[in-house]
């Protein structure tokens, strides 16, 4: 024992002593890093063997400590990284780098340089992501990658939200992209996590693309990963950095709301349609009434512009800061946003209108415990507090819906006090108006329903251990963490209703009476509250070598995770095992290959078949840096072929969770008394269900020429061969399981294609000026193979209507454009025209193609309208340019082969009292028709007609090009800064969805949203931003 106990000792003092031999042939060095036209570089980072050192500070100067006989890295983005042999005083010059090779990839599970990256990824950094003006991340992705998808669901500034879809869809689920935040995997609420992370956190985003890249993550791999780093502390001074912003919303368009001349025109218009007569609706008096204006009889209310405010706007304030030194290094973000409201409400008794504040932090630390063993922990989180009217807590899209449906006929918003002859008050008035086809009124919605207040809490917790095992061999190292996420949402509400109000039939006397059951309450108060939780486990090692001109870069994880949906009531808690490794080998950064594989499961399939093994293999031949390119085709600075295959997984088929078992149920209604209760097999399940597997290839080309224009092609191809379906005609009838009772099975197919296309050139033309363009044009397009459908018989003019066509395909009948203008434009038109199954065409009603030629419109005539739901081109262009201390920025974004349905418009003439629109002032009528005046829109109606069948009439094509975001800053100059006693002094002015380009002729049809959809806002900033 005692030998022991003295070899242990030894061995020690042997460490110690090697340890402290190393630091004795340290040696301290110091220098300036400035460009190629002798600028000072701030902001380089300093390193040695792969460890950062320090970072250069505003005048590009640094000191820092290493092997007298080792070397420093110099490494800036948008420079090429230089190597020095440290000496005490180093003076270094970085050359321009417009292809950006040297910058490390994020690819999840590791970084790769992107000169042998093989692998088909697109990145940005968060300074990009942060001249967005959208307020959560996911808003500022448009536009930004190549590959990405982005359709924006909700426009409400500070509560805007949309879709990613990586390269389209990948299944016929359509599923969307899975996000992984330093290191941790989230799939459900995964875009939801997202709305509570600032830009400003962000160090960079890496959307990954194509199957070798996604293969680590298996079941979740199939509809790409957006991979999020945020930012970590860099060794040096204490770093302080203060964004302050004031932020001007307007709308890009308004409800139009018609005058009540015009309105009621229209709907008497309607009624003659129907054969009801001409002032069946509004009398002439009341037209008259109406078109001479100035009186209260007969009323003009432009509820929008009683409720709606021309602007709102926005602050919002962002402090961070870093710093450290070898052992010790951090990094701080607390930023706070207020979002004013977008009403005009009543000063009662209580805060009517919405309002809403949104804190987020972070703190990240690295701890160096010594040589072997460093500690990392991140702690971040927000709180969201949102204070809205009762009517319903997202309450700014029911309420621009229900001003749509307001005419201004009616009279509002209260009724008025009634006066005796003396002056007297009989009534009080201000009672709520509205009418007996309207249940709301917005403005009682607004200041009638109470309040709410919304509490939104979420801290994100991850902390981890990391073991430098290059005692073993040089490169080795191993860690484990543990991550938590925490959600919980809890409403308090004090709501109240309102009595309403309708006007009596006398148009000549300005008289009310109270309709229906409700009536004024007091305040009553009520409180929910929903929560979810993630628990995550992972373990991980990694090995990262050079032998001369070989490298080797070698990673492997596994993470157990848990995911307690409390929220959705959930009884039990989801479970995943997600494992993985990868191998990346380069020579002499010439010839790379990457193998990798995921091995993961869901208890979402039976234990047998639950687990996939997904693996991929990606290869780069990096031409340019072949000695023969560099001599005979020097201005070739980039030439890389590269190509990839791939098995990536999906477990989220849409279907119940588990689907593998057989659901019986006990049913009431047996015959016999004593056994009324008999069991039923609702749903028989298939113990053989497994995950679905997506085959995917990827070729690639970058070209770059003379270190200043670069083009990036790709083609890729996914094929699901074993897709999760409702098994139906495959199930033979003598099983005897009921229709709604058939297993869900692996038979489905689905394939999807496309291509990219990026461009950009960088140059500087010296120390003053330097230019930037770049953009991409990407294009999908997926097809659904196999599905079980069922074909229908011959007498259909198409007999599928799902296979062989892209998701999201819609069906409807097609205009007979035959007669010029696609209507009914006389009788013996209509007679000798087919019939219709459900119901009868007047004039003026759309003329359907009978397309199977059998006489009679029904659903064989049906044919396919647009291209599925999602858009086939994606594209964005990037200019921007800098001019001593100025910089301009211009991001343009769009969309391209979409086409949407503005169907809403043929039910809204005959909603609530009638709403009418832009669209509807074209209408067909037999005027218009006899003197050859523009029609576009059929017959107005006061009911439904045979135009609210679905069909293309009112298809469009909803292509658009966007200027997304504008920035123009300054930077002062160095007096001004030292003055301040700050490193970098910058005001800038931006602005957001500043003008749009589409085929609309009418606000009514919004290439995005609907006309009763909360707008798409315009947004103008002024901001400085100070760093010390």
């Amino acid at each position: 024992m005692m030998n022991k106990n003295i070899f242990a000792a030894a061995a020690l003092l042997l460490l110690g002593a090697s340890i402290q031999q190393v630091k004795a042939q340290d040696i301290s060095v110091a220098g300036t890093v400035r460009d190629i036209y002798g600028n000072p570089l701030p902001g380089v980072i300093v390193s040695s063997n792969h460890k950062d050192l320090y970072i250069t500070d505003k005048n590009g100067q640094y000191t820092a400590k290493v092997n007298k006989s080792g070397e420093l890295e110099f490494s800036l983005l948008g420079f090429k990284p230089t190597s020095v042999k440290a000496s005490s005083q180093m003076e270094v010059t970085l050359e321009d780098d417009a292809h950006n090779l040297a910058e490390n990839v994020n690819i999840g599970l590791s970084k790769q340089s992107r000169e042998v990256l093989s692998d088909a990824v697109s990145t940005a950094h968060g300074e990009k992501l942060g001249r967005s003006l959208m307020t959560r991340l996911q808003g500022t992705f448009s536009g930004m990658f190549s590959g990405l998808t982005t359709m924006e669901t909700t426009f409400e500034p500070a509560y805007e939200s949309l879709n990613m879809y990586v390269r389209g869809y990948s299944t016929f689920h359509g599923g969307i992209a899975s996000v992984v935040i330093d290191g941790i995997l989230y799939d459900s609420f995964a875009h939801d996590i997202l709305y509570r992370i600032s830009p400003e956190e962000i160090e960079s985003v890496s959307i990954l693309k194509d199957g070798a890249s996604q293969a680590i993550y298996g079941v979740k791999g199939a509809d790409g990963l957006i991979v999020i780093n945020t930012k970590r502390g860099t060794p040096g001074k204490l770093k302080v950095g203060v964004n302050i912003s004031e932020t001007v919303q307007v709308p890009t368009t308004r409800i139009h709301s018609f005058d009540s001349y015009t309105f009621a025109n229209l709907r008497n218009q309607a009624a003659v349609n129907d054969g009801l007569g001409e002032y069946h609706i509004f009398s002439k008096e009341a037209v008259e009434g109406f078109k001479d204006g100035g009186s209260d009889l007969y009323p003009n209310t432009n509820w929008y512009d009683m409720l709606v405010r021309d602007f709102s706007n926005q602050q919002r304030i962002a402090l961070d800061a870093t710093g450290g030194n070898e052992n010790v290094r951090f990094y701080s973000n607390f930023n706070v946003l207020r979002q004013g409201s977008f009403w005009n409400a009543d000063q009662t008794a209580y805060k009517a209108d919405n309002e809403k504040y949104r804190i987020n932090f972070r703190s990240n630390v690295d701890v160096k415990i010594n040589n072997y063993i460093s500690l990392w922990a991140n702690l971040a989180g927000s709180i969201v507090r949102a204070h809205t009217p009762g009517g319903a807590v997202d309450c700014n899209g029911t309420l621009y819906s229900i001003i749509t449906g307001m005419p201004s006929f009616i009279y509002g918003p209260v009724t008025p006090a009634v006066y005796d002859n003396d002056g007297n008050v009989i009534e009080a008035g201000g009672e709520v108006v509205t009418t007996p086809n309207i249940n709301f009124s917005p403005y009682g919605f607004l200041n009638r329903t109470g309040y709410n207040n919304e509490m939104n809490t979420n801290i994100y917790g991850q902390a981890g251990l990391k073991f430098d095992l290059s005692f073993l061999t040089p490169g080795l190292w191993a860690g484990g963490s543990v991550g938590y996420l925490s959600y919980i949402n809890s409403i308090t509400s004090n709501t109240q209703d309102y009595a309403r109000y309708i006007r009596e039939d006398d148009w000549s006397d300005l008289r009310f009476t109270h309709y229906g059951t409700t009536i004024n309450t007091n305040l009553t108060y009520s409180k929910g509250t929903a929560l979810y939780g993630y628990f995550s486990y992972k373990g991980e090692a990694g090995w990262q070598r050079d032998f001369g001109r070989h490298h080797l870069n070698a990673n492997a994880y596994m993470t157990y995770q848990v995911f307690d949906n409390l929220a959705g009531g959930a009884t039990y808690d989801f479970r995943r095992v997600y494992s993985g490794a990868e191998l990346a080998y380069d020579f002499d950064k010439r010839y790379a290959v990457k193998l990798s594989t995921g091995y993961s499961g869901s208890d979402y399939f039976p234990r047998k078949t639950r687990f996939v093994w997904t693996p991929g293999v990606s290869a780069a031949w990096i031409a340019s840096n072949e000695g023969f390119v560099k001599e005979n085709v020097p201005w070739l600075s980039l030439l890389k072929v590269r190509g990839s295959y791939a098995v990536t997984g999906n477990d989220a088929t849409g279907f119940d969770r588990y689907a593998y078992k057989d659901q019986v149920n006990s049913t009431a209604g047996g015959k016999i008394p004593y056994l009324e209760y008999y069991t039923n097999e609702s749903v028989y399940g298939n113990p053989n269900l497994e995950p679905e597997k997506i085959y995917k290839t990827n070729v690639g080309i970058d070209l770059g020429i003379a270190n200043q224009f670069q083009v990036s092609f790709d083609v890729f191809k996914e094929k699901l061969n074993n897709g999760v379906i409702k098994s139906t005609s495959k199930v033979p009838l003598y099983q005897g399981i009921p229709l709604g009772a058939y297993p869900i099975t692996n038979m489905g197919e689905f394939e999807n294609k496309g291509w990219e296309l990026s461009v950009s050139y960088r140059k500087r033309f010296n120390s003053d000026f330097g230019l930037f363009l770049a953009g991409h044009l990407d294009y999908s397009k997926n097809k659904v193979i196999y599905i079980g459908e069922t074909a229908y018989n011959d007498t259909y003019a198409y007999r599928y209507r799902t296979e062989g066509y892209p998701v999201g395909q819609s069906w409807g009948y097609l205009t007979d454009y035959s007669n010029g203008n696609g209507l009914y434009n006389f009788q013996d038109e209509i007679e000798a025209g087919p019939k219709y199954s459900f119901g009868t065409p007047r004039l003026g009603d759309i003329k359907y193609k009978d397309l199977n030629g059998d006489g009679v419109i029904d659903e064989k005539d049906m044919a396919p309208l647009g291209n599925g739901s999602l858009p086939k081109y994606n594209f964005a262009f990037n200019v921007g340019f800098n001019l001593k201390n100025f910089e301009v920025n211009l991001l343009f974004q769009g969309l391209g082969g979409y086409k949407r349905n503005y169907s809403e418009l043929f039910t809204f003439q005959s909603a609530y009292d009638g709403v009418f629109t832009e669209s509807h002032k074209s209408a067909w009528t037999a005027e218009k028709w006899l003197n050859d005046e523009e029609i576009g829109f059929p017959a107005l109606s006061t009911t439904a007609t045979t135009n609210l069948q679905t069909n293309d009439y009112l298809l469009k094509d909803a292509s658009f090009l966007r200027l997304k975001t504008a920035e123009i800053s300054y930077k002062m100059p160095k007096k001004v800064c030292d003055f301040l006693n700050a490193s970098a002094f910058k005001v800038y002015l931006s602005g957001q969805n500043l003008f749009t380009i589409d085929g609309m002729k009418t606000d009514d049809t919004p290439v995005e949203g609907t006309c009763s959809a909360f707008p798409v806002y315009r947004m103008y900033r002024l901001g400085i931003n100070l760093t010390f």
